[in-house]
């Protein structure tokens, strides 16, 4: 299905067939690599990629003891608050218990005053609230607001003595739950150990190394093959909705006679209508241009180094924040595994498209549009690539092409 963009003049034709020419050598490049890399592996070649699973495999540990972490926080981060609650609720009671104590001081002295007797003198000889509430003949003494305060105290106490017990078993869970983190903390150090063993093993030999490019050469190409999937999904879901909306005015024009039945019809058409043309139309860019992901972003590695199509892009700060270049429309949201997290692709206007990977889970839905400046996920959702790092990558499509190419410019580097 065609999708709306702006018609290329000459210049950017030419533009577009020079990243596509740029494209295709890297992939060549990339190409020639991997078959390098192959022979030179030669006979070793198994035992190395059997090496190289026990890496993902290990990655793929830590990634479950990072995410494991994270609940046992989250579990600690609600028991903290239901506490400090309780312990709220506890201060409460206490203040009413106090004003209570007050009141029937008051009651014992004027009862004593008004009525006096034996009766009076051992209500007022009581030396607790317990022993008070036990005397319930004594009860006959007093006034019916006399008496509410004392049905008050007792339900006062009763309340404090399950928030106490409710405090206690929250402590108990607590301290169950730092006890766990902690062991989860000692697991994920021994799995990050672990981890940096068999790289450091890899990187030990000069096959371990190649080893472990090829596998990384191989990666790239899946992400490249990702993209362009999520391009193809895109383009169906827009083609669904588009046959959903005519199904339903088909629907609408045979009840014609049940004018209720007919516009519920054509609203389900205009509705499926109305969401096919949001996904069709890009969302227009802003005038001021691009910006980078985060705030004081260094370049570390270059688009073309090593035959990839990204740039290594580092944060100030570790798990920083990852901002939206430009305003676009959540495109793909994919989970790349252990290695490199999550992926997430933004579709924006004039046929350019971003992708970010090494992400924690995003913060976008798919198909939502966001503006430029929008915080869509943080770093840190890979266990090869640091936490500070983000691998960017761009794609221009034009003349039924489509083309990774430098993002280097568009961010002004």
């Amino acid at each position: 299905m065609a999708r709306a963009q702006t018609d290329l003049d000459s210049p950017e034709l030419r533009a577009l067939e020079q990243d596509l020419q740029r494209y295709q050598q890297l992939l060549e490049a990339r190409s020639n690599e991997l078959n390098a890399i192959e022979a030179a592996l030669g006979d070793t070649a198994a035992a190395l990629q059997q090496r190289i699973r026990e890496r993902d495999a290990v990655s793929e540990e830590l990634a479950q003891k990072r995410r494991e972490r994270e609940q046992i926080v989250g579990q600690i981060a609600a028991l903290e608050v239901e506490r400090t609650e309780t312990e709220e609720r506890i201060a409460l009671l206490e203040d009413r218990i106090s004003d209570l104590k007050v009141r029937v001081q008051e009651l014992l002295v004027s009862l004593y005053k008004q009525r006096g007797g034996r009766s009076a003198a051992g209500l007022a000889a009581t030396e607790s609230f317990h022993e008070m509430r036990v005397r319930n003949h004594y009860l006959g003494l007093l006034s019916e607001q006399d008496a509410d305060v004392l049905r008050e105290l007792d339900g006062v106490l009763t309340s404090l003595g399950e928030e106490r017990e409710r405090l206690a078993q929250q402590l108990t869970q607590l301290g169950a739950a730092e006890a766990e983190l902690a062991q989860a903390e000692a697991e994920l150090q021994s799995t990050q150990a672990r981890l940096a063993q068999v790289i450091d093993e890899l990187n030990a030999t000069q096959a371990g190394q190649m080893a472990q490019q090829q596998a990384l050469l191989e990666e790239q190409s899946q992400i490249e093959r990702t993209v362009g999937n999520v391009s193809t999904q895109l383009d169906r879901e827009i083609a669904r909705l588009r046959e959903e909306e005519r199904r339903a005015r088909e629907a609408a024009e045979q009840f014609a006679q049940e004018r209720e039945r007919q516009l519920e019809l054509q609203r389900q058409a205009d509705l499926a209508r109305a969401r096919a043309d949001a996904l069709s139309t890009p969302v227009a860019a802003n005038p001021s241009g691009l910006i980078r992901p985060f705030d004081d972003a260094s370049l570390i590695s270059r688009f073309g180094e090593g035959n990839n199509s990204y740039l290594a892009i580092r944060a100030p700060i570790s798990n920083s924040a990852v901002r939206a270049v430009q305003n676009g429309q959540v495109a793909g949201v994919t989970y790349l595994g252990a290695n490199l997290g999550y992926m997430l692709v933004l579709k924006h206007d004039d046929g350019l498209t971003t992708i970010y990977v090494n992400l924690r889970q995003p913060l976008v839905e798919l198909y939502e549009n966001v503006s430029q400046g929008t915080v869509v996920g943080y770093l840190g959702g890979g266990t090869l690539t640091r936490n500070d790092t983000l691998h960017f990558y761009a794609q221009r499509a034009g003349s039924g092409s489509q083309a990774f190419i430098d993002p280097a410019p568009l961010l002004g580097w």
